[in-house]
């Protein structure tokens, strides 16, 4: 049976070359960054992702960043703009509770003037 698909560009060796280097990677830097690591490894970011071999080894980069935006933010040692920004791209997102339902009735208050133009 043929596969089905885009041809892969990469030999199983290759693969576990570049498992063993994101590997290293995560577990050197403070907070890692997929798009860093394809620059400085001259891997098309999207073959990260293409690749079902690479899959854990992202979502654990992805959850390393998280973890450290987030203790890094709270403790005030990374910039907060920054830190919002990137867990955003995340899927983080801003979030406004509203709560419009009250236990008093809703009262407004109109004040009614005469003026000259309605004599």
């Amino acid at each position: 049976m043929a596969e089905v698909g885009r041809p892969r560009s990469y030999t199983d060796e290759q693969i576990e070359e570049i498992k063993g280097k994101l590997f290293e990677y995560i577990n050197s830097e403070n907070i890692p960054i997929i798009a860093e690591f394809a620059y400085k490894n001259e891997i098309p970011r999207n073959t990260l992702y293409d690749y079902p071999e690479f899959s854990t080894l992202v979502r654990r980069c992805i959850d390393k960043k998280e973890s450290q935006l987030e203790k890094l933010g709270l403790d005030g040692d990374v910039n907060t703009s920054m830190a919002i920004f990137s867990l955003k791209q995340l899927g983080w997102r801003d979030k406004q509770d509203l709560n419009m339902s009250t236990d008093k009735p809703l009262s407004i208050a109109i004040e009614v003037v005469e003026t000259d133009e309605d004599k």
